[in-house]
């Protein structure tokens, strides 16, 4: 009966969505009310310890460091529910790579991680946001790291491969392979269900919101994102981007 199996994949459909609005709503509610209760707990004090000078200058500093808190939990929020739409125009993707991998350069420096970058594809020409990209990646990267903290090696690697597309005249078409790697702790199959959900986090610190809108980016340039892990022996992003066709010259 295919009514019945639409009112029941609709029904599924309509059960993750509230699932994933419970877990957005509990994510959010946990990252402001940390803040809220420091806040509410220094107010109190305030009036019997107004006249202590040293009270007032933590209570100043603390007040500030905590609204700047909520401040970036919303606004990182706002970018989840209202991401950017990109501007899909031609882009070089081993450009936003290297781009990327300069910025955690001085992290990577710091934590005594090892670079392994292979740019391996002989194309990298997609449709892309150069900006928005770079983000991706920077989430991803950053995510490596933190995974790494007595050291490791990160690796970026990319090749081009085929895959079917019985739309395509040729029945195929080519692809670039993006992979963002780490020898780091790795992920438990449990957890690495579960990455790409706002606010899920397997770390100390951090709102879970990073590898989530990446997810989101990379969707909306058409490509796909699987994640491979084993406890112990490391991450693997990798990422499967459309490659703009080769122009024919006579």
């Amino acid at each position: 009966d295919v009514t019945a199996v639409k009112k029941l994949e609709s029904q599924v459909r309509r059960t993750d969505r509230l699932a994933s609005l419970g877990t957005l709503s509990a994510g959010m509610a946990h990252e402001i009310k940390n803040p809220l209760v420091t806040l509410k707990t220094f107010t109190q004090l305030l009036p019997e310890r107004y006249e202590d000078a040293d009270f007032r200058d933590t209570f100043s500093s603390l007040v500030g460091q905590e609204v700047k808190r909520i401040d970036s939990i919303v606004n990182q929020l706002l970018r989840f529910a209202r991401p950017a739409k990109p501007k899909l125009e031609p882009t070089p993707l081993h450009i936003a790579l290297e781009k990327t991998s300069r910025l955690v350069h001085q992290q990577m420096r710091q934590k005594g991680i090892q670079p392994l970058e292979r740019y391996d594809a002989e194309r990298d020409v997609i449709l892309g946001d150069g900006d928005l990209l770079v983000q991706a990646f920077l989430n991803l990267m950053m995510n490596a790291i933190d995974a790494m903290p007595d050291g490791g090696v990160l690796s970026i690697i990319t090749r081009v491969f085929a895959e079917e597309a019985p739309e395509a005249a040729s029945g195929q078409r080519d692809m670039l392979e993006v992979s963002i790697g780490d020898t780091g702790k790795g992920i438990d199959a449990e957890s690495l269900q579960h990455v790409f959900d706002p606010f899920f986090t397997t770390k100390d610190t951090g709102t879970g919101l990073g590898l989530s809108v990446s997810h989101q980016i990379i969707q909306e340039h058409n490509a796909i994102v699987d994640v491979f892990s084993s406890v112990g022996e490391g991450t693997t992003f990798r990422l499967r981007f459309p490659l703009i066709r080769q122009e024919v010259t006579s």
